[in-house]
């Protein structure tokens, strides 16, 4: 299970949404991406930031969500 947490910089949501990933103990299991580094990207996500993307299954969550939320995500 590969997870990505796609982000971009001075995003107040994306730092509330990193804090509820520590918190909840996966902090070390996504990669972060900065959206603003690929344009297809900055297209897909720009205004939906900030997502977590299970890349195994293709589910996302956007923001807001819940530690509970991220754990069915990872369990899939």
């Amino acid at each position: 299970m590969k997870l990505k947490f796609y982000t971009r910089p001075d995003c107040d949501l994306c730092t509330k949404a990193e804090a509820l990933l520590a918190e909840g103990g996966f902090g070390k299991r996504y990669e972060k991406v900065n959206i603003e580094s690929d344009l297809d990207l900055l297209d897909r996500y720009g205004d939906k930031i900030p997502v977590l993307h299970n890349t195994d299954t293709g589910e996302k969550l956007s923001w807001p969500f819940t530690a509970s939320q991220v754990r069915e995500l990872v369990a899939e």
